[in-house]
């Protein structure tokens, strides 16, 4: 499914090169019909970041009632392909500094943590607990499957200097 995206992604950007040659051909024939031209490509890119970007919203929203869901269980859950939520999931984890949730990235899979579930990890990092016993008091609260989450989770937030090393 990767290659698929990689020459969509090609098709993509090719076509943005031939739509941008075609906009200068048309503006040295005629000024006024090239601005025009240039004018409905700028909406069209224009409409298509906004879906894009609602996308993630919707998404976000959607998936922030649960403390902790994975890409795989966000796909089956809201019948959406795998590969987007990948992609969304992806975005969102660039710039996560300020954020209340989390998205941690393990195993080739993204795990998202609401705000409640960042909170209470946040509180058992700042009581001094190590890996193991955040482990077995998440497990019951929340569903961590492994010591392996908390630990990415631990260096992610590192990461975004989001925890510090008070309680440690």
């Amino acid at each position: 499914m990767c290659a698929i995206l990689r020459i969509i992604n090609r098709v993509k950007r090719f076509a943005f090169y031939v739509l941008l040659i075609s906009i200068l051909i048309v503006f040295f024939i005629n000024q006024i019909l090239g601005i025009i031209f240039s004018g409905v490509s700028f909406l069209a890119f224009l409409v298509s970041y906004l879906v894009s970007h609602s996308s993630k919203r919707r998404l976000l929203r959607r998936i922030g009632d649960y403390s902790i869901i994975t890409d795989k269980e966000i796909a089956t859950k809201f019948n959406l392909p795998l590969d987007d939520i990948k992609n969304i999931l992806f975005s969102l984890s660039k710039n996560q500094k300020k954020k209340k949730w989390l998205i941690v990235f393990l195993n080739n899979r993204y795990i998202f943590l609401n705000e409640q579930a960042v909170k209470n990890f946040e509180l058992l990092y700042y009581k001094g607990y190590n890996e193991k016993k955040i482990f077995e008091s998440l497990q019951n609260k929340m569903r961590i499957k492994s010591r392996a989450e908390v630990k990415a989770i631990v260096t992610t937030m590192t990461n975004e200097n989001r925890l510090t090393n008070i309680g440690k």
